[in-house]
């Protein structure tokens, strides 16, 4: 995995999306997150380039291996872990706060085992692709999404376990607008010049639907009767 010097010091002062050789540029964060105990800090993750003809490109910040270091080691304090979640934060053009961040979160626990993860940008138009949404995934997940039961309980093994998660195969996709198929809409029923519904006609008897099968079969058999020889005496 190729990780790439961040400069902190320049990037801290502009407002992304940060436009080089023709592509712009925004930043990715991440952090753990756990609904009760003290919350992490957003860290640089890495950075996504958009060129003119829409490919994208991934850069890991210099420091994505120190914070998944760092991670593993407070998960080890964390009491409740199937709460805690990985979250990753896309930074808008403009945003002033962490706040305005559009987040997308997984479990933690399933970083460990994960080997791919897929990073998808949601943008409004294909010709000028400004990011405004990012939905984050990993895989494999185990069916129903719970956390998987610890084998050991040697904390180093759970470290070294949340370490792997530097060798992920990363994948950004731009997802563009979605239009759902128009729905399909019955007839609507005959009305009157009055503007009432037209009164279905009765429905006819099995005598009225079907008298003329009826006399076919009795003349049939009329004309069959009359053809036999009357037996002699």
């Amino acid at each position: 995995m190729t990780l790439t010097l961040r400069f902190a010091a320049v990037l801290g002062l502009l407002s992304l999306p940060l436009v080089y050789a023709d592509q712009a540029q925004y930043r990715i964060f991440h952090r753990l997150y756990h609904p009760i105990e003290t919350q992490g800090t957003f860290q640089e993750r890495g950075l996504v380039s958009i060129a003119e003809d829409n490919t994208v490109s991934f850069q890991f910040a210099s420091t994505f291996a120190e914070d998944v270091s760092s991670f593993a080691e407070d998960l080890q304090t964390i009491k409740d872990k199937d709460l805690l979640l990985y979250q990753v934060a896309l930074e808008h053009e403009g945003d002033i706060t962490e706040a305005q961040w559009d987040v997308s979160s997984v479990k933690a626990c399933h970083l460990a085992g994960s080997i791919s993860e897929q990073i998808y940008l949601h943008i409004a138009d294909t010709q000028s692709p400004k990011p405004y949404a990012i939905n984050y995934f990993v895989s494999p997940i185990p069916h129903g999404g719970a956390c998987p039961k610890s084998r050991s309980k040697k904390s180093s093994g759970k470290v070294a376990s949340f370490e792997s998660f530097l060798q992920v195969n990363t994948t950004v996709i731009l997802k563009g607008p979605h239009v759902p198929p128009f729905p399909q809409l019955a007839s609507p029923p005959p009305i009157t010049p009055q503007g009432e519904p037209v009164a279905a006609l009765p429905e006819k008897t099995f005598l009225e639907r079907n008298w003329m099968y009826i006399v076919g079969i009795l003349l049939v058999l009329m004309l069959m009767g009359g053809d036999e020889e009357r037996p002699k005496k």
